[in-house]
Order: C-alpha cells, then structure tokens, then sequence
C-alpha cells in the first residue's frame, strides 16, 4: 500500500504501467503542471525578456556596423576576386579573408558614426540605403564607450583574420584599417571632412580592396596599369556621394570637396576621369591578362561613362534623384547583393572547371 501511495504521488506517472494513451495524456499533464510553475515563478517571462534584450542588443550593433552596406562593399574585392578565380585558389584562405574585410566594414562604419554623430542630424533621411540621421550613435541606442570598445573588438579580429588569410593580405587589411577607417573617419584626423582628403582615402582605399580581392584569389598583386585604372575608376564612383552630401555637410560646417568646389564642378570632374581611364584601360589590357579581366575592363569603361552621364544630368536638374543614392533603397541593396553574390557564384565556377 504505502508503495501504492509512493507511485501515486510521483510526478512522472507517464512512467506507470499502462495504455499508450493513457501514457500521452499523463505526460502532456506533468509538462502542464511544470509550464504553470514555471509561470507562476516568473521564468518564461524572464526568458521571454531576455530574448527580446538579447535580439535588441544583435540589432543595434548590425545597425552600428551598417550591414545595409555591406552588399554594394562587398563588390570592391568580390569582382576581382571572380577574375582572378582559377583552379589553385585557396577557397580557405578565401573564406577567411572575406571575414576580415566584413569586420574591418564594421569596423569603419562604426568609426565613422562616432565622428560624424553630430553632424548625421541633419541628414533628411533620403540616402540610399540607411537614414543617417537615425543612426545608432544620434538616437542614443549606442553610447560612446559601447561604440568605442565595438571598434577596437571588430578592428582586433578584422586584422587577427586578415594575417590567418596571409601575410601580405594581412598588411592590406591593416593598410585599409588605417586609410579607410582611422584616417577617413577619427576625430582627431578625419580626412572626410578635408578637400581632397575625402577623395583620396577613399580611392585608396579601394585600390586596396581591388588589390585584396585579387590576392585572395591569385596569391598575387594586380599590375599597376590595372591598380591605375582601378583608382580613377575608383574616384570616379566616390565623387557622386561626396557631392550629393554637399547640403548637409554645408550645414555642418565641414569643409568636404564639394563644399570647396562645388557640387558642378566635381561632377565635371567625371568626364575628365572618363577621358584619362581610355588610354589606362588600353595600357592595361595590352599586358598578359585573362579572357576575364579585358571584359571587365571594357564593362568598367562603359559603366563609369554612363553613371557619368545620369550623375551630371541628374546634378543638372535641381531636385532630380541621384541615381544609387535617392530612390528606391531595398532594390539598391538587393541589386549589389545580386551582383556580389553572381561573382562569387562565378568564381566558384571556374575554381571547378579549372582545379
């Protein structure tokens, strides 16, 4: 009897011998009594909370990192990455050396949230892929010293990545550290808001991401006839954001090279670029290169004289959207994310073919 009584009290009674039925029914009453307790103390509602805490505290340093830009970033060394694929890329290193230039963005964009949180304020809303006035340093959600210790953490491992990819890769990722996110972006530098420095940390810093993409897949540095080209090519994309920017910044008070020199007179600037990249592109073709590399230097030549073309028209007419800049942000992003993604899928292709 008292064992009777022992087994009766037990929670477990799905344990007793029985029908399979009777079984799932005494189980589902256990875990329902388990479920009410655990309620009645607080616990689901206490994970529950620290759920959401824990999704909130992922997405305010996503937004921190601008992922949003990550896609149209990512084409800066994915595209010499797929021309310069071939059987004997290490898809390892790969692997590992796009990981470092996603946190050395990360890294970057931070940096230049931190030094540009007073002046995004007065942003409208309307660039292309991210509010900057309701980034995570202007709306409080990330303070000074969360920003401040999420750069050293993202720089730390971007540069730790980038010399487990390779040594020289790893000196490219320190070289784009030090141009694209302390020079470009530290308050006690900040060459963004300085004519000319602007451009140029920009430009160098994608001939760096040209030549890191490149190496990741040859074990090898572009040319400098390609690295020339690439460069006014470069300055060429960089100058349609500055001079769009050119309100805000005026407001600021930075002196950027569109507030020096105008908006119109940048753009102008463009055509020049065009005439000078002609007689690069030709110089670089004629060395020993892939099937590859010439269309892509002949698809660069054409696509930097149309984007040329809209920029100055749209420039032309005040108020008129700047093309991938105003718009329609979620199919700009998708776009470039289509791009980078078909280069890589590319890459893999001839890796295949080839190996």
């Amino acid at each position: 009897m008292v064992r009777q009584a022992h087994h009766e009290r037990a929670p477990f009674v799905w344990l007793r011998a029985g029908s399979s039925a009777d079984r799932v029914e005494a189980l589902r009453q256990s875990f329902g009594r388990l479920r009410t307790g655990l309620r009645a103390n607080g616990v689901g509602v206490s994970l529950r909370q620290r759920g959401d805490e824990v999704r909130e505290t992922v997405t305010k340093y996503l937004r921190l990192a601008r992922v949003t830009s990550w896609p149209s970033f990512s084409l800066s060394f994915m595209i010499p990455f797929a021309v310069g694929a071939y059987g004997g890329t290490d898809w390892a290193a790969a692997l590992i050396g796009f990981a470092a230039l996603f946190l050395f963005a990360a890294f970057a964009f931070a940096l230049n949230f931190y030094s540009d949180r007073a002046s995004d304020v007065y942003h409208d809303g309307k660039e292309k892929e991210f509010n900057l006035s309701r980034q995570p340093m202007t709306t409080g959600e990330v303070t000074e010293r969360e920003c401040q210790v999420f750069c050293v953490v993202t720089l730390v491992a971007a540069i730790a990545l980038g010399f487990l990819a390779g040594t020289l890769f790893g000196v490219l990722v320190v070289a784009a550290c030090v141009i694209g996110g302390i020079l470009y972006s530290h308050p006690w530098i900040r060459f963004k808001a300085k004519p000319v420095g602007d451009i140029a940390c920009l430009v160098a810093l994608d001939a760096v991401l040209f030549a890191g993409g490149y190496l990741l897949a040859r074990d090898t540095i572009l040319s400098w006839q390609v690295l020339l080209f690439l460069s006014i090519f470069a300055t060429a994309g960089t100058i349609p954001p500055i001079a769009y920017d050119y309100t805000y910044d005026a407001r600021a008070g930075l002196k950027t090279s569109a507030v020096v020199f105008g908006q119109r007179n940048l753009v102008r600037a463009m055509w020049v670029l065009c005439l000078c990249a002609l007689p690069v592109a030709w110089l670089a073709g004629s060395q020993p290169s892939t099937l590859a590399a010439r269309v892509a230097l002949g698809i660069a030549c054409a696509a930097m004289t149309g984007y040329t073309y809209v920029t100055w028209k749209s420039f032309r007419t005040p108020g008129q959207p700047v093309p991938l800049l105003t718009g329609h942000p979620s199919r700009e992003i998708l776009f470039s994310a289509v791009i980078s993604l078909s280069a890589l899928c590319y890459a893999l292709v001839r890796i295949l073919l080839f190996g």
